[in-house]
């Protein structure tokens, strides 16, 4: 289907002011537009090797939280090029104690678990919940673990056996991590 154009130019600005004056009509029917809230919903910050990540609740609905934290860390592949696994530490619901979340990739040997080893303090086992792409182990964190990652001077470990059954253990630096978790209860 084709429209005609009009064949002067004073006709075309006389269909331009028609277009314009039409827009600002119905703008001005739909009422006054709202300021965008000024609040972020969701933040992220980078310390060191550690990332924080808070998102915003919703202060329309009461039962949801008024802001959530998490922080993670990575461990490299061997080559120092890739990520190899993901470690999150956060506390989805107040009143409930922290979780840990390790993210690996298929392939792992799925019950033995994953191991989370942080210098100073007894280990974690995390028991795998799921895989689709990528594994995710999970397990509860105590105040003493987190306490230890925040003075930890030495990495933190992630161990695992892969589908051969072969060990697997990978560093996880814990550099910056303590600034990352006090910047998530701010």
């Amino acid at each position: 289907m084709k429209f005609p154009l009009p064949a002067s130019p004073r006709s075309c600005l006389a269909l331009a002011a028609t277009i314009l004056l039409t827009s600002a009509t119905i703008a001005a029917a739909a009422g006054p537009t709202p300021a965008p809230d000024a609040t972020p919903q969701a933040t992220s910050a980078i310390y060191r090797d550690w990332q924080l990540h808070c998102v915003t609740g919703n202060p329309a609905d009461k039962t949801a939280a008024p802001k959530t934290c998490e922080v993670a860390g990575v461990a490299l592949a061997g080559d120092g090029k890739g990520v190899a696994a993901r470690v999150v530490l956060g506390r989805p619901v107040a009143d409930k104690p922290v979780q840990l979340v390790i993210q690996l990739a298929p392939g792992v040997w799925l019950p033995t678990g994953a191991t989370f080893t942080v210098p100073g303090v007894a280990p974690i086992k995390a028991e795998f919940k799921q895989c689709v792409q990528v594994c995710f182990a999970q397990a509860e964190v105590d105040a003493a673990t987190v306490t230890a990652m925040k003075s930890a001077d030495r990495p933190a470990t992630i161990s695992f056996q892969d589908a051969n059954r072969q060990a697997v253990s990978l560093p996880v630096s814990l550099n910056g991590f303590a600034a990352a978790e006090d910047a998530s209860k701010q």
